[in-house]
């Protein structure tokens, strides 16, 4: 008896492990018995529809400063050899970040394939294109296999602070180094605000490179609050965290920006000369106010006002401007979240809740 018994325990886990991803990412629900669903979901399409508004608007106002006729005759004059060469770094974009999310995930989920993280980031890049600055790209965790998705949502966190990290933390400086916005501040501040701003990229580094500040910090977190349950799961993710996996993350991290960046430097250089340092700049502020700023849909808008605000500041056309920024919105976030259309489809994936994380929604 206890040998057959052992053995149907290890198909029945052998069958769990085996089971389609689908499976287990049905939403379960938290909702109290007689409780409708319906005025939550009409506020959540309000919400979007609202940020569809707002990004439409923002478009047609910069439309209507830029006229339609100078950005006709901009794109008819510009260099499709150039715009091409910008969409061919689009999949190596996406490459830097399928490997960092990656090299988190080997920390939890030790076989994890290439494959199978760059799909996970495109899937999460559909869900985030309709959520509040992109939150929803947590929808990605739906598609890893793993024993705790709470400890992978804990991971996509830290993915994110990897990227998200560098462009606010660097952003005031970029902002303070922009042609007449230091002169803005009082003479007397203009100072001591440059060496805090200088100070902020180095705080980033300090956390990025190691994950000793990082568990020092949750280790405080830890004795001071006590958390249980699924906030304790929540910070565990990061238990499997070594040097080699901060400095890997880091560097992709750095790549992925270096490819952005150049990528706005040849679709900018596809309508008049610019140098690259000018076109980086550009658009590292310009990404520094769209991630404090999430107020209209996927930031379609709000990065196309930056861009033509600080570009101009250097003497570049709006239409220039304008056209280039509105171009690497739909290569880097548009299309990779439509092609992450095809990866839900195929494994049945419906937009997933925080409660449906397993662990997420128990009690602590």
């Amino acid at each position: 008896m206890s040998k057959a018994y052992r053995e149907g325990r290890e198909n029945a886990a052998a069958h769990r492990e085996s089971a389609p991803i689908a499976e287990d990412a049905q939403v379960i629900s938290s909702r109290r018995p007689g409780r409708s669903p319906l005025p939550n979901a009409l506020v959540a399409w309000g919400i979007r529809l609202l940020k569809a508004g707002l990004s439409v608007a923002l478009l047609s106002i910069l439309l209507r400063t830029i006229r339609m006729e100078a950005l006709h005759q901009a794109l008819g004059e510009a260099d499709f050899r150039l715009l091409i060469a910008a969409f061919v770094l689009m999949p190596v974009n996406l490459a830097f970040q399928a490997l960092r999310w990656r090299t988190l995930l080997l920390t939890e989920v030790p076989r994890i394939s290439l494959k199978r993280s760059f799909g996970s980031v495109i899937a999460g890049m559909s869900f985030g294109l309709i959520t509040p600055g992109r939150v929803g790209e947590i929808g990605r965790v739906f598609t890893i296999p793993a024993p705790s998705r709470t400890r992978l949502a804990g991971l996509h966190i830290l993915d994110k602070l990897y990227f998200f990290g560098a462009v606010s933390l660097s952003g005031p400086l970029m902002l303070f180094l922009m042609p007449g916005f230091s002169e803005l501040i009082p003479q007397s501040m203009r100072i001591g605000i440059g060496v805090l701003v200088s100070v902020l990229p180095v705080l980033y580094l300090s956390f990025a490179l190691s994950p000793k500040p990082l568990k020092g910090v949750l280790v405080t977190l830890q004795l001071t609050f006590n958390p249980k349950g699924r906030i304790l799961e929540l910070l565990r993710a990061f238990e499997g965290l070594r040097r080699s996996h901060c400095r890997r993350a880091l560097g992709l991290t750095i790549l992925q920006l270096g490819v952005i960046y150049t990528q706005f430097y040849l679709l900018s250089l596809a309508f008049q000369p610019v140098s690259w340092l000018t076109a980086a700049h550009t658009y590292a502020a310009s990404l520094f106010v769209k991630s404090v700023l999430p107020i209209s849909l996927g930031s379609l808008g709000v990065g196309e006002w930056a861009a033509v605000s600080f570009y101009t500041r250097y003497g570049i056309a709006e239409t220039t401007a304008f056209s280039a920024s509105l171009m690497i919105f739909g290569m880097n976030v548009l299309l990779p979240g439509m092609l992450g259309l095809v990866v839900l489809l195929r494994l049945k994936i419906t937009p997933p809740k925080l409660s449906s994380i397993k662990g997420w929604g128990k009690a602590a």
